[in-house]
């Protein structure tokens, strides 16, 4: 198997899970799968590993989005060693008049990185036919349709935002029958449901 094919099976493996889920993004979910196997790595190990604990510690802990997504994967007592251990330093660094520090959460630095990964390989095999197709048909979130966009030919990019056409459409109708000009016009349920699907849609 050549590289570009491992790189598009790789895509392939993903969309059937965002499939079978229901999830919004192939690239969110190959994000996010690295995300939780580093945290998962920590949770089991890292909270024992004193260098570990003190380099987040320095860091500022984790954002609260990853705060979070640590506790999903680790048992209550590595949560509890892990927060104590961010809180104390907050704290003390609270106590002390300091300057409040900035969290530069490394769970944060592992997605960036695997997205910038993945953006490289696509960029390294966007002339593939099979890697256009695939980008042309696979659910992105609007966040990977910017960064994925510079790396398409026109004829790809213009069918990748075609394909959102519609619910531009329906918010724009939605928006139209607030009017009192237009207010005893029906608001379809599509339209109705615009909102939700655009902040589907915004998730990144």
């Amino acid at each position: 198997m050549s590289v570009s094919d491992s790189f598009l099976q790789r895509l392939q493996d993903a969309q059937a899970y965002v499939h079978a889920h229901h999830e919004n993004c192939v690239f969110c979910y190959l994000e996010q799968s690295q995300v939780t196997r580093y945290l998962t790595g920590v949770a089991n190990d890292g909270v024992n590993n004193i260098p570990l604990r003190v380099r987040l510690q320095k860091r500022g802990g984790y954002c609260a989005t990853h705060n979070q997504q640590f506790a999903t994967v680790a048992n209550v007592l590595s949560s509890a060693i892990l927060f104590d251990a961010f809180t104390t330093m907050h704290l003390e660094r609270a106590a002390a008049g300091k300057r409040p520090l900035r969290v530069d959460c490394e769970a944060c630095e592992v997605k960036t990185t695997t997205r910038t990964n993945f953006m490289t390989s696509l960029k390294a095999y966007r002339k593939s036919n099979d890697v256009q197709a695939f980008i042309q048909n696979t659910p992105l979130c609007l966040t990977h349709v910017t960064l994925v966009c510079r790396y398409m030919p026109p004829a790809v990019r213009q069918t990748i935002i075609a394909r959102h056409a519609p619910l531009r459409r329906d918010l724009q109708e939605l928006i139209r029958k607030h009017d009192y000009r237009f207010s005893d016009e029906t608001i379809s349920e599509k339209e109705a449901q615009s909102v939700k699907h655009i902040l589907e849609f915004f998730e990144s």
